[in-house]
C-alpha cells in the first residue's frame, strides 16, 4: 500500500498545489520520521498548517492524520526488529556455542531466499551489466563492505568498474564522466543513507539504469530504480551472508556470459601476480 500511495504522489506530483508539494517533498526523503512527528510539527517543517496537512491525508486517501502515520509505523518497526533482535541475543546468549548458533541461523536464513526469483532477477541484472558502457558500485556506512566486495570481484573480470566512497573528493569527478549508457549498482540495506539516495537521484534523473540489492521493495532507494533484488540483512541473525552469496552469484554469472573473455582476463591476472611475486606460496 506504502508503495502505490508513493507512486501516486509522483506521478501525480504537478498537479498539486505548491502547499501540498512541500509536504509531498518531505514525505520524500523523511518516510523513517514520519511516524515520530505529530501534525504541529510537519507543519513547522513544511512551511505549511496542521489545516493544510489536514486537507492533505484527507484528499489522498486517508481518515486523519493518525491513520496517514500508521502507513509508515509498520515499516519503521519492521525495520527496527533485526536490531532488537540482535540486543536480544546480546543479552541472552551465553558464550558458549556461538559460532554454531551464528552458523545455523545463516542456515536457516539461506533456505529461506526465493531462489527462483531472486534468481531470474540476477539474470535480468547480468544482462544490464553487460551491455553498459561503466559499472558505478555504491555502497555506504555499514554496506561499503559488501560494495568494495563487488568491486573487487567485478574489476577482475571487466574494464569500466567504479566505486562510489562517500566522503571522497573525487567522487564528484566520477560522476562527471558518467553517461547515460552506465549503470548504477546500489547495495544498502537500513538504515538508508542520505548519500546513497542523492546519488541514485542523481543517476535517476540522468536516466540511467540502476540496480539495488536492498532489504525492502517499497524502500525510497527502490522506488528510484529498474530493478531490486532483495536480500535478508537481519532478523533471525544480523548477517551479509545472504548479500554475499547475491554478489557471488551476480559475478559467476557474468563470468560465465562473457566466458572467453574472462578467462582471458583472469590469465593475464596470474600473470601478472606472478611476475611481481604478490603471493607467498606458504
Amino acid at each position: 500500500m506504502k508503495k502505490k500511495f508513493l507512486e501516486y504522489l509522483e506521478n501525480n506530483y504537478n498537479s498539486f498545489s505548491n502547499g501540498y508539494k512541500k509536504i509531498i517533498k518531505f514525505i520524500k526523503y523523511n518516510q523513517n520520521r514520519l511516524p515520530f512527528v505529530n501534525i504541529k510539527e510537519l507543519a513547522e517543517e513544511t512551511g505549511t498548517s496542521p489545516a493544510t496537512i489536514t486537507r492533505f491525508v484527507k484528499d489522498t486517501g486517508f481518515k486523519g492524520y493518525t491513520d496517514f502515520q500508521k502507513l509508515f509505523q509498520r515499516d519503521v518497526e519492521d525495520r527496527s526488529a533485526p536490531m532488537k533482535k540482535l540486543k536480544s541475543s546480546i543479552q541472552e546468549q551465553k558464550n558458549d556455542n556461538i559460532l554454531k548458533t551464528v552458523i545455523e541461523k545463516n542456515i536457516e536464513i539461506l533456505n529461506e531466499i526465493d531462489v527462483d526469483a531472486v534468481e531470474t532477477k540476477l539474470d535480468e541484472a547480468a544482462e544490464i551489466i553487460k551491455n553498459a558502457r561503466k559499472i558505478y558500485i555504491l555502497g555506504a556506512r555499514g554496506s561499503y563492505p559488501l560494495a568494495h566486495y563487488l568491486y573487487y570481484m567485478l574489476k577482475e573480470l571487466r574494464d569500466g568498474i567504479e566505486l562510489l566512497i562517500s566522503g571522497s573528493s573525487d567522487f564528484t569527478d566520477k560522476l562527471l564522466h558518467s553517461q547515460e549508457d552506465d549503470v548504477l549498482v546500489t547495495i544498502s540495506f537500513y538504515p538508508y543513507t542520505n548519500f546513497s539516495y542523492q546519488v541514485i537521484e542523481y543517476f535517476a534523473e540522468n536516466k540511467n539504469k540502476i540496480i539495488t540489492i536492498t532489504d525492502k521493495e517499497d524502500s525510497s532507494l527502490a522506488m528510484l530504480s529498474n530493478l531490486v533484488i532483495t536480500g535478508e540483512n537481519g532478523g533471525k541473525a544480523h548477517t551479509i551472508i545472504p548479500a554475499i552469496a547475491i554478489l557471488n552469484a551476480l559475478s559467476l554469472k557474468l563470468g560465465i556470459i562473457n566466458k572467453v573473455e574472462t578467462l582471458e582476463k583472469l590469465e593475464k591476472v596470474d600473470k601478472i601476480t606472478t611476475k611481481f611475486n604478490i603471493y607467498r606460496e606458504n
